[in-house]
């Protein structure tokens, strides 16, 4: 079927269970920002890919909402098909409500899948749409119907991540959320999201792309662990150590029942995290809604950790260096690559680093007008060709056993206009400062957020998306809870706190013309305490070369220039012994002074 035959078959199947208006959410029942392609459902009615946007389907209308980070992808994916794109006016909001609200009539009924809807957003929808006139109900998984070549849920591998790289093993962490659990009279945890599964049991898995998780649920209890998980996933050797380790396997689908039939004890579930079917299978009066204890844990990187990252980012600014000069030498050839290629010739020289295992998320290689879409992916068969003129925008990432990178490059492939430099030194400036930053313990993402917009909003410009998110330990790339926004949601609250990993990413871009973005991974640490209390600042983990030929220097204050020079001085000393002769030349010119 065509994405026209698909909606006039779905809406036969509305009509047969009583739904006016149907929400297709970008979700699984664990509520991930990336699916398996199980449950990339959304993508499958609409053609578009994107990973955060929510689909809504009525008898007269078709409509997909996304923020600003995908609209140009999307008005390029939904044209020619039913669905007509909303742009959101803030990011993660449910605008889609308040258009139902507006549309429909008091009295209709509203649906979802509660099995890919978080506990959470239940709440919310039901008290918003009730206090309107209308009903909100489950109506099951109504695309299984029509989705003749539905992928099978994946049956992938499950394997152990060594300690020494982790730094503490499973019982040191289930140990520690046992504490955490007492404080909150809990009885029971349930872990639902993905990457807080494999962060605490020390495993990884390779059933969603780019991203080293497994399908799984955990439920913790007071002296035994439950591991919900297809059993043909895991070794008998596996098997084996979690049994040592007080860890009993379960069918991944027992997981509602055994909710249910809990004899006794208050559960604890993470709302943002636990899909609602799940939620409502535990008995009433024996919930503990509150942030899952697992998922600050997790953002909270250990010295081991911190120094694998140190050591991953060393290797990967190698594997830079080499594709950097590849995309070089190929324009100095008069062949220039095309945007996909890049993307496969640096995947490619990440791969021949130590502990290589993937991309931590496909590579944005945006030349020209593309580098405007903030997270355009080129297509092997539709990708520019770059020429030597112009920028060039490069946001990759790589996942290695001793950390995860993720990096963004804005690169001058010719002399560009002293427009272009100024907008460029504005945001460098942005990133500088944000670098810089020192502040009292307690400060939260929301409060730093302008520190990297101010260079910009002087000259009336600003851009959409967030300056930073948490990013994993060999996990995923955008990891909660911590970020730099200018919204007061999760990441916006969230306290940083000593050994978070987060990005520092502000940017510019202009439709149809150009896209920069500068982007360093930074760790949270200690400052230094004093009268006014403890402080905190950033030592910045990303290691290569930031791009000085677009700088504007009368731009540039002394100490951003002493900070860049000094950046520049310690990726030369880091990097430089692990290359040869001539890459030891090309990273010393790019790190030069100025």
């Amino acid at each position: 079927m065509n994405r026209h035959e698909r909606i006039e078959a779905l809406r036969a199947l509305m009509r047969e269970a009583g739904v006016d208006a149907l929400i297709i959410p970008s979700a699984d029942p664990h509520q991930s920002e990336y699916l398996p392609e199980h449950w990339s459902g959304r993508t499958w009615m609409t053609g578009f890919d994107g990973s955060a946007g929510t689909a809504l389907v009525t008898a007269q209308h078709a409509g997909l909402w996304t923020d600003v980070r995908y609209f140009l992808q999307a008005e390029k994916q939904l044209a020619g098909g039913p669905f007509v794109l909303h742009k959101l006016s803030v990011q993660t909001q449910a605008e889609y409500l308040d258009w139902c609200i507006a549309n429909l009539s008091p009295g209709q009924t509203l649906a979802c899948d509660f099995l890919c809807l978080s506990f959470g957003q239940l709440k919310a929808f039901d008290e918003k749409l009730r206090a309107a006139g209308f009903q909100f109900k489950d109506c099951g998984d109504l695309l299984s119907k029509i989705w003749s070549d539905r992928p099978a849920l994946p049956a992938r591998p499950i394997y152990e991540h060594e300690v020494h790289f982790s730094g503490m093993d499973r019982r040191q962490k289930i140990a520690l959320i046992r504490s955490e659990m007492s404080k909150m009279k809990a009885d029971h945890l349930l872990v639902s999201a993905l990457d807080e599964l494999a962060w605490l049991l020390n495993l990884r898995g390779s059933d969603v792309h780019c991203n080293p998780v497994f399908l799984g649920y955990g439920l913790i209890g007071t002296d035994q662990m439950k591991l919900y998980v297809h059993p043909d996933k895991i070794s008998e050797d596996l098997i084996k150590k979690l049994q040592e380790d007080g860890i009993r396997l379960c069918p991944y689908e027992n997981i509602s029942a055994d909710l249910a039939g809990l004899p006794e004890g208050m559960v604890w579930i993470d709302p943002n995290s636990t899909n609602t079917r799940l939620a409502l299978s535990i008995p009433n009066g024996r919930m503990i809604c509150a942030p899952s204890p697992v998922m600050l844990a997790k953002a909270v990187k250990n010295p081991t950790e911190a120094l694998h990252i140190r050591k991953a980012m060393e290797k990967d600014a190698v594997a830079l260096t080499r594709a950097f000069m590849w995309i070089e030498k190929q324009l100095r050839s008069g062949s220039g690559p095309t945007e996909y290629e890049v993307a496969m010739k640096i995947r490619e020289f990440r791969s021949e680093q130590p502990a290589y295992v993937g991309e931590s998320f496909d590579a944005i290689i945006g030349y020209g007008p593309n580098g405007a879409i903030i997270h355009y992916r080129p297509d092997p068969k539709e990708s520019a060709t770059i020429k030597p003129e112009g920028i060039l925008l490069l946001d990759s990432g790589g996942q290695y056993l001793d950390g995860t990178t993720d990096i963004t490059r804005t690169i001058a492939l010719s002399d560009v206009s002293e427009e272009i430099k100024r907008i460029y030194t504005a945001v460098l400036m942005g990133h500088i400062a944000l670098s810089k930053a020192v502040f009292p313990k307690g400060t939260r993402g929301i409060q730093l957020d302008a520190f990297a917009r101010q260079y910009l909003w002087q000259k009336n410009l600003n851009y959409g998306h967030g300056t930073g998110h948490g990013v994993g330990f060999f996990m995923n790339v955008h990891e909660p809870p911590q970020g730099f926004v200018s919204a007061w949601n999760q990441r916006g609250s969230t306290e940083l706190m000593e050994g978070m990993l987060t990005s520092n990413e502000p940017g510019f871009y202009q439709p149809g013309s150009f896209g920069i973005r500068i982007e360093n991974l930074v760790l949270t640490r200690n400052a230094g305490t004093g009268e006014y209390g403890d402080f905190l600042d950033f030592e910045t983990m990303t290691l290569f070369p930031i791009d000085t030929s677009l700088v504007f220097e009368p731009d540039m204050d002394r100490a951003s220039v002493e900070w860049l020079n000094s950046y520049h001085a310690e990726v030369y000393r880091r990097v430089s012994p692990h290359l040869n002769d001539e890459e030891r030349i090309w990273l010393e010119l790019k790190c030069k002074p100025i």
